[in-house]
């Protein structure tokens, strides 16, 4: 399964198209005038949000509470900044997103992989792009949300910009992306 979320920065706020395997699917948006982000996912022509997602105080980290469509709270968090570890737990099942060198993410549910996304190294005008791999019985809405998450707490968020180059990360990763991982289809 293949990803492509396209953000678009306006006035206050952020919007993002997402297709699904080349079909527009999602949208998501966050909510304008907030110090701290809350943004939501939207299936397209669905007005009830599949992941409503709040940023909560954490200094330099990412911790948001993800609400869910029927009303579970997941926790995200950082488990290492200087390293790019995050973590999710969803039931039984704990989600580890993984930041490695450059601009590549991988998602990895109880240790086994199910997906990575990229971010375009230059952005024109509009803002930020990604690509996701996964596999194609992933819970991809919530890898899509992991995505707006660190997309949202850690982007360069200036809306005045024409050209945005982003070198990636240059420093320490807690594992290494595995260049012969693919998805299960």
């Amino acid at each position: 399964m293949e990803v492509d979320i396209h953000q678009k920065k306006i006035s206050f706020c952020d919007e993002y198209q997402i297709n699904v395997d080349g079909q527009p699917m999602y949208f998501a948006a966050s909510k304008p005038f907030r110090w701290l982000t809350k943004m939501s996912l939207f299936a397209n022509g669905v007005e009830r949000a599949r992941y409503t997602l709040f940023q909560k105080w954490d200094f330099l980290n990412a911790s948001f509470n993800l609400v869910r469509w029927d009303g579970n709270i997941l926790r995200f968090r950082t488990q290492s900044f200087w390293k790019n570890h995050y973590t999710c737990q969803v039931g039984a099942d704990l989600y580890d997103i993984y930041g490695h060198t450059g601009r590549k993410h991988s998602i990895f549910k109880n240790d086994i992989q199910v997906g990575w996304w990229d971010k375009d190294a230059v952005s024109w005008f509009d803002g930020d792009n990604y690509k996701i791999i996964a596999d194609k019985d992933s819970d991809y809405e919530l890898i899509i949300s992991f995505c707006l998450i660190l997309d949202s707490a850690y982007s360069n968020n200036s809306k005045r910009k024409t050209v945005t180059i982003d070198f990636g990360n240059i420093g320490f990763q807690a594992r290494e992306f595995d260049t012969t991982w693919q998805p299960k289809f």
